[in-house]
């Protein structure tokens, strides 16, 4: 049995394509770009489904317009291990140390405010104080 998420992706002169992701069960996501065929992905958990699916969108100039692609949003490891990936923290400086918000990663976002996958890695670094490492 797989779940149905209908999406958005936006390219880069803010037109928006629809997405259909078929998250199946244990480690399967198909994915449905309409006019642009399909793709699928095996991985672990849903964050590394939800990073795979961003990698190939973006690689077509897309963004996926979801919660987990905001900048202002990552699970902790121990989140990720007891949610199997599927839901993470939003990242608040005034809550730092208390009860952050949890979100499903792959509920809908608008638009302008989902990132690249590389944009959002440096922003988490960021709120924790890290340096940002070259690649």
């Amino acid at each position: 049995m797989s779940e149905v998420v209908k999406l958005t992706a936006v390219d880069s002169v803010g037109r928006l394509w629809p997405v259909v992701l078929r998250l199946g069960e244990p480690s399967v996501t198909r994915v449905e770009l309409v006019g642009q065929g399909v793709f699928g992905s095996i991985d672990d958990d849903y964050l590394a489904r939800l990073l795979a699916v961003r990698a190939y969108l973006e690689e077509r100039g897309q963004l996926l317009c979801c919660l987990g692609a905001r900048p202002d949003v990552w699970p902790s490891g121990m989140l990720r291990q007891f949610e199997n990936g599927r839901r993470a923290y939003v990242l608040d400086h005034d809550r730092r140390g208390g009860e952050c918000e949890v979100v499903d990663i792959f509920a809908p976002a608008p638009a302008e405010t989902v990132v690249s996958a590389a944009e959002q890695a440096r922003a988490v670094f960021a709120f924790h104080g890290l340096p940002w490492r070259a690649e």
